[in-house]
């Protein structure tokens, strides 16, 4: 199978990594998956996109830490309509 794009990439390594957690879960009697069976899906799925090139570890070891991105902008008020009544427009035209 070639390996064109990241979201194939991806694709197939999840799949692959529910692939061994049911595997997991069946083997051991169970028709749901523990916690146990969700890090295998995870570590499975790791390993396969770091066959497949994909630095996964260095993506997961700067999981929590803040980007060189600009701060978010404060979250303005709502300016509300204005109440106060305007006198109507009047357009006059003279034909000659």
């Amino acid at each position: 199978m070639r390996i064109k794009t990241y979201n194939e990439a991806v694709r197939l390594a999840r799949c692959a990594g529910e692939d061994a957690a049911n595997r997991r879960a069946r083997k051991a009697g169970r028709k749901a998956w523990s916690a146990a069976d969700h890090d295998h899906a995870a570590r499975v799925t790791e390993e396969i996109l770091g066959d497949l090139g994909f630095d996964v570890a260095g993506w997961t070891a700067t999981a929590g830490l803040k980007r060189n991105e600009p701060d978010e902008a404060p979250a303005r008020k709502k300016s509300k309509r204005r109440s106060k009544q305007e006198a109507p427009v009047e357009l006059s035209f003279a034909f000659a």
